[in-house]
């Protein structure tokens, strides 16, 4: 008995000293220079409800009214270039560059022959699916990209996100592809998500078909930057939640809080919104491994393509799923680093080994790795593998890298380099922001980070070769 109230002294002492330990470090963010916005607050507009909508046309145009009316509340009353929420500036949603880039869009050709949902990633927008969607439209497919709930309004909205919203929005979207399509013979269903996005079609794919028998089941996945893990000490944000609760600490809830410059995504970045993706994994993948042997090689074909240098999201975890689900129609892609420049890299990058990472690997199925390593120049060569063993090789591509990229990003793979927001000639995708240190509120890891693909076109060919 002594010994069990020792302990229970001990823990006690333990989650005093964590709380504060936490106190004190949300206090000391506090006095940081970072300064909480109107648009870091929760809004008193209410996000619409998928529920109530059994058309997309309906949801739509209320979409459209709900997204200007949560605007306003926030809207900033005077001139500006580089501000969202300042309309008809550079970086507004309203402003001269590009119109409506947050709201949920579908694209109808004249003679469809199948249907394909598009699943944006967190803080962005349905914009990051413009340029895929246009390439399935072209390939006579109707579209439909929607946007999450508390996305394309403000940043602070993110603080009521939920994981299981992530689901309803690919259920939802599921089912008005569904109907849109269902009159058409022998029509194909597909899904494509980006980051976050390819998480929700897991959990789609492995949990939502079997409880829901309305719903379609994919002729093919298509994942773009698959989060399918992230840093483990997400698990433990919950605590830095529950401190910025006490008053005065509210700072505590944001992990980055910038200039909101960008029309189509957030720069602002929660800890909610961690924690919710964590748990969207890890109910995914949960499902997953609840699956026999024989369900998981019975999924619809995954194709996947990745950056091997990745800051969001762990692309080893990506692998362990596909080696999990061991099904012989999946395909990977992914994209190495500027061998270039590999002297300036670190000695874990400039030391990886695909050739031995992939046979020793049990995934089963394609992998394509693209690849300057070889020739060290901005051209890159294609091998192939399959279930680990090498099939082809050296095959010279008709891509390069762009003058001075040392790799792809997280944000850049379903982005063209010719994107009107993005690309490489833009204010945001140029990143050619120079000046001296200490002097802009971004940090150059986040004005300097790469926003488009080098190799869309080659990832928009390898898509639609799958697609008939």
């Amino acid at each position: 008995m002594k010994k069990f109230k020792l302990i229970v002294k001990m823990l006690i002492v333990l989650m005093l000293f964590l709380i504060t330990v936490q106190i004190l470090r949300a206090y000391l963010d506090r006095q940081s220079n970072l300064k909480l916005m109107p648009w870091h607050k929760i809004s008193k507009v209410k996000e619409l409800d998928y529920d109530k909508y059994s058309d997309i046309e309906s949801y739509l145009a209320d979409e459209k009214k709900f997204l200007e009316e949560i605007y306003k509340e926030v809207e900033i009353k005077k001139k500006g270039s580089y501000n969202r929420y300042i309309r008809g500036s550079q970086s507004s949603p309203y402003g001269h560059l590009e119109k409506d880039v947050n709201l949920s869009f579908e694209m109808m050709p004249k003679n469809p022959k199948g249907g394909i949902l598009m699943l944006h990633g967190l803080t962005g927008s349905p914009y990051s699916m413009r340029e895929m969607a246009k390439t399935f439209y072209d390939k006579g497919y109707y579209v439909l990209a929607l946007r999450y709930p508390y996305h394309g309004t403000y940043p602070g909205e993110l603080l009521n996100l939920n994981w299981k919203d992530f689901s309803k929005t690919a259920k939802f979207g599921a089912k008005i592809v569904k109907n849109k399509i269902q009159g058409i013979k022998n029509y194909k269903f597909y899904m494509l998500g980006f980051s976050t996005g390819a998480t929700a079609t897991l959990q789609y794919i492995t949990h939502d078909i079997s409880k829901d028998k309305k719903l379609p089941r994919p002729d093919g996945v298509f994942w773009l930057s698959p989060a399918m893990g992230i840093d483990p000490l997400a698990k433990y944000v919950f605590l830095d939640i529950l401190v910025s609760k006490i008053p005065g600490l509210n700072k505590f809830a944001w992990i980055d809080i910038y200039p909101e410059y960008d029309m189509a995504k957030y720069n602002s970045f929660d800890k909610n919104s961690v924690a919710q993706v964590y748990t969207l994994i890890k109910e995914s993948r949960k499902n997953l491994s609840k699956l026999s042997k024989n369900e998981k090689a019975d999924l619809p074909p995954i194709y996947s393509y990745t950056s091997i240098q990745d800051a969001t999201v762990d692309s080893q975890e990506l692998f362990k799923v596909l080696e999990e689900i061991r099904n012989k129609k999946n395909e990977l892609t992914i994209f190495d680093v500027n061998r270039k420049y590999s002297d300036l890299y670190e000695s874990k990058i400039k030391e990886i080994n695909f050739e031995k990472e992939i046979e020793e690997s049990k995934i089963i199925g394609d992998i394509i790795v693209v690849s300057n390593m070889v020739n060290k120049t901005e051209k890159v060569e294609l091998i192939k593998y399959s279930n680990g063993q090498k099939i082809d090789m050296n095959n010279e591509l008709d891509f390069k890298w762009s003058k001075n990229t040392f790799s792809l990003a997280h944000i850049s793979l379903p982005i063209s380099p010719e994107n009107p927001l993005y690309g490489k000639d833009t204010f945001l995708g140029g990143g050619n922001i120079k000046g001296e240190n200490g002097t802009a509120v971004i940090p150059a890891n986040v004005s300097g980070r790469l926003r488009y693909n080098d190799f869309f076109n080659y990832v928009e060919k390898n898509i639609t070769d799958k697609i008939y």
